[in-house]
């Protein structure tokens, strides 16, 4: 992991985004992949495909074509895999990657937390159960910015709802605790 646990620490939960986000972006790739099959049956039908050099030199670049496609699933499959939130009894932690080489860490306490709000929007995401947490925190992060600073987001989660009241009840625990130890 990118982070370490202070004392006390324990995590409760990990969390993703949810398996049918990656689902829909591998599917838009799909028709990428029955291109060249498609051009070979429309050049067949236009030009005399029967020569040996024709013929490599189609498969060479329909190999290349599929190497890319491949590339960029794998790409964005890290891209998937490595976003994730760790949720402990004392703070929040977001890792995300931006890009193949290009990861943000944030993390957020409890103690910071004024608002916990899930939004659910369409049909596929009320019927597939996922949807975007946003926790409102208290402070800035920098000046001259809008409010959206103070909002960190769980961008795409299964079952939102859930992990609100998970979220609710861990918030009302660290105060518990920090309350008892006053």
């Amino acid at each position: 992991m990118f982070f370490e646990l202070k004392p006390d620490e324990k995590i409760i939960i990990c969390l993703r985004r949810h398996w049918f986000i990656l689902t829909l972006v591998i599917l838009r790739l799909v028709p990428l992949f029955i291109l060249p099959a498609i051009a070979w049956f429309f050049l067949s039908l236009r030009f005399d495909m029967s020569a040996l050099f024709a013929q490599k030199l189609f498969w060479l670049l329909s190999s290349l074509w599929w190497l890319f496609i491949w590339g960029g699933m794998a790409v964005l499959w890290i891209n998937y895999y490595l976003d994730f939130w760790v949720v402990t009894n004392q703070r929040i932690i977001s890792t995300s990657q931006k890009a193949l080489f290009r990861r943000e860490v944030s993390e957020l306490s409890f103690s910071r937390v004024q608002d916990l709000t899930v939004k659910v929007k369409g049909v596929i995401k009320t019927f597939v159960n996922y949807g975007d947490l946003e926790i409102r925190t208290a402070g800035t992060f920098e000046a001259g910015h809008d409010d959206t600073t103070n909002i960190f987001v769980f961008q795409d989660i299964a079952d939102p709802y859930e992990i609100q009241n998970l979220l609710s009840g861990i918030h009302r625990d660290f105060f518990k605790n920090a309350r008892g130890n006053l």
